[in-house]
């Protein structure tokens, strides 16, 4: 309760700091505003918002359960100062897992996790849009910091929005936040000749470094010297196999080739089933965050933040110039 406590209250401090002016201009934080404060927001042309999803799990011995909710609130926040007149709605902590699905993935079986079912999820995102959309909001962004739900979040806006856009209500599932993103940052990593991809690895662990209110918070100092669960793959495998995607994506795109499958529930990048690979660590890390640093995690989120902005500002245009606001 104590620590519940204290998040709270880093929460609401990092928003209105100690001794300042509250300024209900500057909060975009739907959960701290009043309901007399959202109306007026409303009629001053507040009518966009973002629904986000985090998610509470394992992620190794160094980086803190909540890190996907909390990394999810603060680009969100970010994503929103920058778009303008666009407020955050609380974000779900709880995503879709990998267990019962591919239980090598992700170490589901390590304490801590909460987990829910994908079509339990969905209900969930249905729920939540319904309910921005009868309070008045008319842009409904949906993104997910986690893998598992990536499906969901997608079926969900693709069908509100349908139902909803004969009343001017759109309804959008922003991919870049999560899928662009973690090419993007792959990339980054491969030019600066970092450990590529993982989950708890370098991405999560240099941006929580990052964000975290005081050292030692969100990332433990073991990160510098802990064991670690490899990828599985080179640098080179992993731009041979990004390359050989990006050019079946192309295939797809001209007709020359089938597209995959896709995947229901739970995602990530943890490693690959290789029954060569030497046993399981199994401390809930894939990767080896152990380079990770502040300045790395400040480039990260800049990809994350721009990658939300760019894609919302291009669906937001595609749409309302077919339809009226």
């Amino acid at each position: 309760m104590q620590k519940a406590l204290a998040f709270i209250a880093i929460f609401v401090l990092s928003v209105v700091p100690a001794g300042a002016q509250l300024n209900v201009n500057d909060i975009v934080d739907l959960e701290l505003l009043t309901h007399t404060d959202v109306s007026q927001k409303l009629k001053d042309g507040w009518t966009s918002i973002l629904l986000v999803t985090g998610g509470t799990e394992e992620r190794g011995p160094q980086d803190v359960l909540g890190g996907h909710t909390m990394m999810a609130h603060s680009h969100a926040v970010m994503i929103a100062k920058k778009l303008g007149k666009t407020l955050v709605a609380p974000v779900l902590p709880v995503a879709v897992n990998a267990t019962g699905l591919n239980p090598n993935r992700e170490m589901a079986d390590q304490p801590g996790a909460i987990q829910m079912p994908p079509d339990v999820f969905k209900q969930v995102q249905l729920a939540e849009i319904e309910s921005l959309a009868r309070s008045g909001f008319k842009d409904i962004y949906l993104m997910g910091d986690h893998g598992g739900g990536q499906q969901q979040l997608k079926e969900a806006a693709d069908e509100m929005d349908k139902k909803m856009s004969p009343k001017g209500v759109r309804v959008y599932y922003i991919s870049d936040f999560y899928n662009k993103t973690h090419d993007d940052v792959d990339m980054y990593l491969y030019e600066h000749k970092l450990p590529i991809g993982g989950h708890g690895a370098m991405l999560e662990t240099s941006i929580m470094l990052y964000l975290e209110p005081t050292p030692g918070a969100w990332v433990r100092p073991s990160y510098k010297t802990m064991a670690f669960d490899p990828t599985g793959q080179t640098p080179e495998q992993w731009k041979a196999a990004r390359d050989a995607r990006i050019a079946r994506a192309a295939a797809v795109a001209a007709g020359t080739a089938q597209p995959a499958e896709a995947g229901r529930g739970g995602g990530g990048r943890g490693r690959g089933q290789d029954p060569n690979a030497p046993p399981r660590v199994n401390n809930g890390v894939t990767g080896d965050p152990r380079p990770s640093t502040k300045a790395i995690g400040k480039d990260l989120i800049d990809i994350i933040v721009n990658n939300g902005v760019n894609e919302i500002r291009k669906m937001t245009a595609e749409r309302r110039s077919t339809t009226h606001p």
